[in-house]
């Protein structure tokens, strides 16, 4: 058995009150007038009443296709305080929504109709061309599919462009939803995408364009993407993430001997330089929020967190946790008081929020 094994197993056993919930990300002034950018609002608004943020994970991909106009429709039907998505860069340097840097054989299907059998970069290809293909149902043989056996699969479905979306929602919502927008991008192969200083520039275009710069969260694993940002604009709400990858013993942690392994995903930055604690780097780095997976955090490194201001959220892999929606990790989650939720069933996370006395979120119905 390796160290990093053995490390993970003792994690597990001494810490049963690992903090599972489904995905939380809060960290900037929210659009709904009544959440904080503080970390304070898991627990009470200025008028007494508790609110948790539900941010509606790609959509709502449990019942709709992920990262597409369906999905976000579903999600505002349901309800949700934040919808959430991954961008890209194509090659004409669009900005379109999507999980993956390459097309996923997983979610996509050629113009024959058939799903892929091999990926091929967003970046090499012009938006007109990623509009030949169809995201709108999961390959029924992939072991993707069996996290979402309740998607709704549809045809014709397209990757959106980012800006199509945020007219999209605000249209039906009129401003009362926020976005939370992860960039896409890989360290170990900055060439499969665009640099973080160059995608960070586009976002900030469409942020101003569109007018959201301050109703977004702008989140990334790959923080240099959050840095080039930072400089463009210090005010737009930066999210930090982290998964259990990072942590001691783990394959990419934050706390290698390694400065390479160490500092990949953070720009070079040394968890060591900040008293090996991830909150206070997130602090010291100007991120507003820290975001883990729910198998990384701790009732202790979120009470750190809170300490230092940061807004804490939180998320679920389903292909480490094993379902797209564990009630009771998430249940842990709210009486942890985390800040925010990001589900990919926001249907049911709405559910025990509100049989807890929680404010939920306003349902937008479109016709």
């Amino acid at each position: 058995m390796t160290p990093a094994v053995v490390n993970r197993l003792a994690f597990l056993l001494c810490c049963p009150l690992l903090l599972p919930v489904a995905l939380l990300c809060g960290c900037a002034s929210a659009p709904i007038g009544d959440a904080s950018s503080t970390g304070a609002s898991a627990q009470a608004t200025p008028g007494g009443k508790k609110l948790i943020q539900v941010y509606a994970h790609r959509g709502a991909r449990s019942f709709a296709p992920e990262n597409t106009i369906p999905g976000y429709a579903t999600a505002l039907a349901i309800g949700t305080h934040w919808v959430d998505m991954d961008i890209v860069m194509d090659k004409d340097g669009e900005i379109v929504v999507s999980h993956d840097i390459w097309l996923n054989p997983d979610i996509t299907r050629g113009p024959g109709g058939t799903f892929l059998t091999h990926r091929r970069l967003v970046k090499n290809l012009t938006y007109a061309q990623l509009q030949q293909y169809d995201v709108g149902r999961l390959n029924p043989d992939s072991p993707y599919a069996k996290y979402f056996p309740e998607q709704h699969g549809m045809d014709g479905v397209r990757m959106p462009l980012l800006k199509d979306v945020i007219r999209y929602v605000n249209g039906v919502t009129g401003g009362k939803v926020g976005f939370q927008i992860e960039f896409k991008t890989d360290p170990m192969h900055d060439d499969w995408t665009y640099m973080p200083q160059e995608f960070a520039a586009a976002l900030y275009d469409v942020l101003q364009e569109e007018g959201i710069t301050r109703d977004c969260e702008i989140q990334s694993f790959d923080w240099r993407c959050l840095y080039e940002l930072h400089q463009l604009d210090a005010d737009v709400a930066t999210a930090y993430l982290t998964e259990w990858d990072n942590e001691p013993g783990t394959e990419y942690s934050f706390f290698s001997d390694d400065p390479s392994i160490a500092g990949l995903w953070t720009g070079g930055e040394l968890a060591k330089d900040y008293n090996d604690s991830i909150p206070q780097m997130v602090k010291a780095l100007g991120g507003r929020c820290w975001e883990p997976e729910d198998l990384e955090l701790t009732k202790e490194a979120l009470d750190e967190a809170r300490s230092l201001g940061l807004k804490v959220v939180v998320w679920t892999w389903p292909e480490h946790s094993g379902t797209a929606f564990d009630p009771k990790t998430v249940k842990r989650m709210i009486d942890w008081g985390v800040d925010g939720i990001i589900t990919d069933d926001p249907g049911r996370l709405i559910s025990l929020l509100a049989a807890r006395g929680y404010r939920t979120p306003e349902r937008f119905v479109t016709d």
